[in-house]
């Protein structure tokens, strides 16, 4: 029943978690990020995947998610589920051999914009997979004066992605 649950969890947390787990176990290759920059937004662009856009702040966790929250509420939006990494990371720990955390916080929080997604599912329903938007908020353990936010590259072939990235870094770029 355990493996079961931690299979769930995994699948749960898609490519993250897996890639956290391959990191865990030396498998995974580190990439530059690929990621939108503007005057206010310098993203760090080495020790990232490439599949992620990764920004950070000195502000505390309590108040980067505080103004993740208000930035996404701003544009209209509604937080449809919180997804409570570091708490599954920590419960399925033991199991998976893991004794050292990897953050001291961390959340997904998932939420969706009405009108680009109903263009991305227009365009081709299989897009559904794409939604809703996430944004990871967590501090790593062994740098607990940062706080990073970051988001999944969306698949840059879809036309209607770039209007969700500029969507995700303008969130972001409220926050940092």
């Amino acid at each position: 029943m355990k493996k079961t649950f931690i299979l769930i969890l995994f699948v749960v947390c898609g490519l993250a978690a897996s890639e956290l787990f391959k990191s865990l176990n030396g498998e995974a290759s580190v990439n530059a990020a690929t990621s939108v920059e503007s005057d206010t937004v310098k993203s760090k662009k080495s020790q990232y995947p490439e599949f992620a856009n990764v920004f950070s702040t000195e502000s505390s966790f309590a108040n980067a998610k505080e103004d993740l929250l208000a930035a996404i509420t701003a544009e209209g939006l509604v937080v449809s589920y919180t997804s409570h990494a570091k708490t599954m990371l920590e419960n399925t720990a033991e199991i998976a051999g893991v004794t050292t955390p990897v953050y001291n916080d961390a959340e997904i929080l998932l939420f969706c914009k009405a009108d680009l997604s109903h263009a991305l599912v227009g365009a081709n329903p299989h897009n559904i997979v794409l939604c809703p938007y996430a944004i990871a908020i967590y501090i790593v353990h062994n740098e607990p004066e940062k706080v990073y936010l970051s988001f999944r590259e969306p698949d840059a072939r879809v036309p209607e992605a770039k209007a969700i990235k500029a969507l995700l870094v303008s969130i972001i770029e409220e926050v940092i």
